[in-house]
């Protein structure tokens, strides 16, 4: 008994030592997609944005971001099957966006999209749903000493859902003088447990200032300070944009965990080498003053 003991250590043994080999391997470089992101709300202008992809591996500096943007294509909106509207590249802080500031998205209407770029197309179509609000947003003050001595506060949304089954929802926020709304780190929900009931939910902030910030504060993450005005946009979205997010979000929180499923983005972007989201928000707007 003893030997076959030593044999089977010797052998686990060797096995352990040969786990500790390095092994170099030399990932080729695959193709270049193009990233297609736009956006068409009720009573708002489209924006589109269309960027290069890059290599996971590859390091990136702030020139090197620019000059991913894509500046010469062809983009064009038809509505609800009519002649091509086309959109008018902008250079916006060093990134190129498409818009078009005739055109303003109506609820009930459909939003097709082309695009053309170095001999490539690339289509997506939405359609703008019904704005379905929210019943009310309360705040109260944090808990412990988040409240008493950081002045913070949490907000709680209710909302009614439809008695229909399968709608889906995108919450944004933006707080004070911010110019644009964002998203916390899960944005999107669905009614497939809550269909037809009353509920509530914790309004989170966006997680911009988070990001890419080894300094940032995750003990604050959630909550507002007194003395802010927040502005709560609450989006009525199809199942193709809430996939997308779903998937994007998903894959978003596992980076850097080795052990983390791997996650498909679904995209609604149909073309050989093209991915992102063509996105309509049925948008309702709520406005909460904090008081100091």
């Amino acid at each position: 008994m003893k030997k076959i003991f030593l044999i089977i250590l010797s052998i686990l043994t060797i096995g352990f030592t040969s786990c500790e080999k390095n092994i170099d391997v030399d990932f080729p470089p695959g193709d270049t997609p193009y990233v297609i992101e736009g956006y068409i709300e009720n009573g708002t202008v489209p924006i589109i944005s269309i960027s290069r992809g890059i290599s996971f591996l590859s390091s990136i500096t702030s020139t090197d971001f620019n000059n991913l943007f894509v500046n010469n294509a062809v983009v064009s909106i038809s509505v609800d099957g009519g002649a091509p509207i086309l959109m008018t590249p902008i250079n916006f802080g060093g990134a190129t966006i498409y818009t078009n500031l005739s055109l303003s998205g109506e609820v009930g209407k459909r939003y097709d999209l082309l695009v053309q770029v170095d001999g490539k197309t690339f289509t997506a179509t939405t359609s703008i749903l019904a704005p379905r609000p929210l019943d009310s947003i309360v705040y109260k003050q944090a808990e412990g000493l988040k409240g008493t001595e950081d002045s913070l506060v949490e907000l709680t949304a209710w909302y009614s859902d439809p008695i229909e089954s399968e709608n889906y929802s995108r919450m944004l926020t933006k707080k004070n003088s911010e110019t644009f709304y964002d998203v916390a780190f899960n944005s999107v929900y669905n009614d497939f447990i809550i269909n037809g009931q009353q509920v509530s939910f914790t309004v989170f902030g966006g997680k911009q200032s988070l990001q890419n910030n080894d300094s940032a504060d995750f003990s604050q993450y959630g909550y507002f300070k007194r003395g802010d005005t927040v502005y709560v946009k609450w989006a009525s979205i199809d199942k193709n944009q809430y996939d997308f997010w779903n998937t994007f979000e998903a894959q978003s929180g596992s980076f850097g965990n080795p052990f983390s499923p791997t996650v498909l983005i679904k995209s609604n972007i149909k073309g050989s080498g093209g991915i992102g989201i063509w996105a309509s928000y049925g948008a309702s707007l709520d406005t909460i003053i904090i008081p100091k």
